[in-house]
């Protein structure tokens, strides 16, 4: 889960439960309300109809006079002393209610069928009371009036309420989910463009920094001091590179002084060197020559690290490669190796020719090298849209696939016994892999054991 969406997900719902929380409230507000409206009602009732009773005691049509109301109201009158029953109202004949003390409330559901009286039951024909007791004083007597009244249509309208807030509820829940992924990718675009320009700092480019403000806000603080890191690591990596530059300078001259040496003790000394010593010179020097190469591949690989760009002449690869192939047939021959091409008339990009042709040079000699007698090298190049797509496979005893994503690694070797017998440094890939870099180009190895080898270059044209 992304930061946006456990950001968007917390602001959702800090919002739901108060929103939850305030209709909650609302809610129980709106409860209440209705409740005291009711026992006002009742109470109001209560006096006009003690006070209906006592002025019409023997009056038989009680029930229907107006002062009381209406027959869906339950009463109940006694005197508070005595206990006797005073009046009962109609509804209160058809239904028995639980015993109140006085100035108590309770809202409570009775079933009562619709053949008696209809008061709005449900489908279950219960109907919701609302009782209240009041002791009332009149004429200086007490009296006690038990009061109630159907809640039906109340009823329904608290649900009708409930699910007014329920639904704005979700309609709310649904505006600030999509309010608040909008602000939070807003929140955070700071941070996409932290990432982006980060992405794009590599051992390559890491003389880029990230863009900062003078606002003193964390993304700010975050970005200078990302930069910060970035300055020490370009430091780091240009005092090594500096640093595997002079090494391999320094080491040049006395390496062609130790060769000099010994080829003047094997000239001036040959014949009275016995044959251990010849052997042994011989394998010194053999040693020298191998660092030699090295040292020359280093302070290539070096120059190479250290650039940012090449010269942009226009070149033709067609000649090039042709060019190589006629050097390098002599050596296939020699091991009966079968060396192909497969190219277009012209196939023109920009950049070095040195560094090209050594590229090549390097990718066909170990073609060549690492493969088998009697095998076979196949170059062949083509264009795509604005790519030129070069492949050299070769037979050779093919590389595992644990092992294909480490060639281009400086030092690395599949094989050391089979690099010492040829003279490999491990630097070969390494510097055809920075040469293609610096043409913008890309280059994938791709082998299996008993299967054709392939490295695959893909330049831009012109």
């Amino acid at each position: 889960m992304s930061v946006r969406q456990k950001i968007t997900l917390l602001i959702t719902a800090a919002g739901f439960l108060a929103s939850l929380i305030f209709s909650g409230i609302v809610l129980r507000q709106m409860m209440d309300q209705p409740n005291r409206l009711m026992d006002a009602e009742l109470e109001n009732i209560a006096q006009r109809a003690l006070k209906v009773v006592l002025q019409n005691p023997a009056d038989p049509t009680l029930a229907d006079n107006p002062g009381i109301g209406d027959k869906n109201y339950w009463l109940e009158i006694y005197a508070f002393d005595s206990g006797k029953l005073l009046y009962k109202s109609h509804l209160a004949k058809i239904l028995k209610m639980p015993e109140l003390k006085p100035d108590t409330s309770l809202t409570v559901s009775r079933t009562i069928p619709r053949s008696k009286i209809y008061l709005g039951q449900d489908r279950q024909n219960e109907v919701t009371f609302r009782l209240k007791n009041f002791k009332l004083t009149f004429a200086g007597v007490e009296y006690l009036v038990k009061a109630g009244r159907p809640m039906e249509g109340l009823e329904e309208e608290f649900w009708h309420i409930i699910i007014g807030l329920g639904g704005g509820l979700f309609l709310f829940v649904a505006v600030l989910l999509l309010l608040s992924y909008y602000f939070a990718g807003f929140i955070l675009k700071p941070v996409r463009i932290i990432n982006d320009r980060a992405r794009n700092i590599s051992e390559k480019h890491l003389d880029r920094r990230l863009p900062t403000s003078a606002k003193e806000d964390e993304f700010n603080l975050l970005a200078r001091t990302l930069n910060q890191v970035f300055d020490r690591l370009e430091n780091a990596f240009i005092q090594q590179k500096n640093l595997l530059a002079d090494a391999s300078h320094e080491l040049k001259t006395p390496l062609t002084m130790m060769r000099l040496s010994l080829n003047e003790i094997r000239s001036g000394f040959g014949d009275e060197l016995s044959d251990m010593q010849a052997v042994s010179l011989e394998h010194l020097t053999e040693q020298v020559l191998r660092m030699e190469r090295l040292v020359k591949s280093l302070l290539d690989l070096s120059a190479l690290e250290i650039a940012h760009s090449t010269t942009t002449d226009a070149v033709d690869l067609v000649p090039l490669l042709n060019s190589l192939t006629d050097d390098y047939t002599l050596l296939a021959e020699a091991r009966k190796i079968n060396l192909k091409t497969q190219l277009p008339r012209r196939l023109q990009v920009t950049g070095n020719y040195e560094k090209l042709n050594r590229a090549f040079s390097n990718l066909i000699d170990n073609a060549i090298k690492y493969n088998h007698d009697g095998g076979r090298v196949q170059i062949s190049a083509r264009q795509a849209g604005n790519q030129i797509i070069i492949v050299i496979s070769n037979t050779g005893p093919g590389v595992a696939a644990a092992e294909t994503a480490k060639v281009f690694t400086q030092f690395y070797r599949v094989e050391a016994s089979r690099a010492q017998l040829y003279g490999g440094t491990g630097l070969g890939l390494a510097i055809v892999k920075r040469i293609i870099e610096l043409h913008n180009g890309t280059i994938t190895f791709t082998s299996a054991p008993k299967a054709l080898t392939e490295v695959t270059i893909t330049l831009s044209i012109i």
